[in-house]
């Protein structure tokens, strides 16, 4: 597999798999979210990375990634969470896009997050503390 950082060049390196698309013999993992900035991506703006990346590199050769680690100074735990919770969502953007299935993304599923009440019926499950 090779790995390219593409979103922090805006993907000047995509075009010179073009003579090779449809010969590539290793996997490309291409950065889709960048480790620069300090807002989480929003999954439409991934899913146009993607479509980019498409034109350069078959599907099956296509693997997303981030531009780099997390590792910097003063980039926390939640931030890498939300973006790279982006990728899931905006690879499932692009496979209903192709006709096909998307796939379950369990940091994106509402009922699955820590910081929400389940729904219940208030108070019917409290016991008097006597």
């Amino acid at each position: 597999m090779w790995t390219i950082e593409a979103t922090e060049n805006n993907f000047k390196e995509l075009p010179l798999f073009k003579p090779y698309r449809d010969r590539l013999k290793k996997k490309i993992a291409v950065g889709v979210i960048s480790h620069r900035t300090l807002q989480a991506d929003f999954p439409d703006v991934i899913a146009g990375r993607i479509r980019r990346c498409l034109e350069f590199i078959p599907a099956d050769k296509l693997i997303l990634s981030t531009d780099c680690g997390f590792g910097r100074q003063g980039f926390n735990r939640h931030l890498a969470f939300y973006k790279t919770t982006g990728i899931p969502m905006a690879r499932n953007v692009i496979l209903k896009e192709l006709g096909l299935p998307e796939r379950y993304v369990p940091a994106a599923d509402e009922k699955l997050a820590w910081d929400q009440l389940p729904d219940y019926e208030p108070h019917t499950h409290l016991k008097p503390l006597r």
